[in-house]
This record gives C-alpha cells, structure tokens and sequence, in this order.
C-alpha cells in the first residue's frame, strides 16, 4: 500500500499537470476557470460569497478579479444597499466564451479530460478528496 506521503506527491504532480494544462491549452489558470463556472450559476454576488465558497485567500482572490476584469470577463461595483460589499458580475463576453460560443479547442480539452475517468471514479475521487481535505484540516500541532 502506498504511503500517505507518496499520495500527497501524486496529487502535487496531479495539480501540476492540471495547473500546466489550463494555462496552455486553455489560456486561463484553473483557479480563475473555476471562479467564472461560479459566478456564471451564482452571479451577481458578493466578493465574499465567492471567496468563502471556493475558500481562496482574500489577497489572492482581488488579483485573480483583477486580472479577469482586465481581460473582460467580469465586473466589480459596489452593492447600492451596502457599500462596504463588493458585487461581481459576469460579463457578456465570458458568457459567449465559456457557454455560448467557446473555442473548440476548450470543448476538446475538456472532452478529453472527461474522458479519463468514469463518471463512477469521479465520484469516488471526489468523496476520497473531500475525506482527505476534511481530515487534514482537523490535525493538531
């Protein structure tokens, strides 16, 4: 049986190779891919809401909206009924590149990447993740 230190590598070679993946062939880091897939089912909402839900640091998840601002995917204004809070929209042009008219290259990434495991394996890889992340973070020092 493998040890727990040689999974945790896998994964580490896992994210690496997913990490590569997304910025080559898909032009986008998969963080920044992930937020769009949110805000496009849950936009309008709160900057908190989408730092909470996908659980990325503050600091980083203001340079990841600003970098998809700057390449026109998302909006930021501040919410008319408080002010302090930061409302992201999706914009048109994401929209058309992510749903309505995406680069065939994307649709034959991802296609690929779907194929690798069974829908039956992508549930359990997700359960044994889930399990793995829950349990890490209960560890004491």
């Amino acid at each position: 049986m493998a040890e727990i230190n040689d999974l945790l590598y896998q994964l580490r070679l896992a994210d690496q190779t997913i990490t590569q993946l997304f910025e080559k062939q898909l032009g986008i880091s998969l963080t920044r891919y992930q937020i769009l897939q949110f805000l496009l089912e849950q936009a309008p909402c709160s900057q908190i809401t989408v730092q909470e839900r996908l659980r990325i640091d503050q600091a980083a998840l203001t340079r990841h909206f600003k970098i998809l601002e700057e390449g026109g995917y998302v909006n930021r204004s501040r919410n008319p009924e408080n002010q302090r809070e930061v409302l992201v929209h999706v914009t048109e042009f994401a929209r058309e590149q992510l749903v309505t008219y995406p680069p065939a290259q994307h649709l034959q990434v991802k296609a690929q990447m779907e194929d690798i495991l069974s829908s039956v394996e992508q549930t359990q890889l997700s359960h044994l993740l889930e399990k793995l992340v829950s349990g890490l973070e209960t560890i004491t020092f």
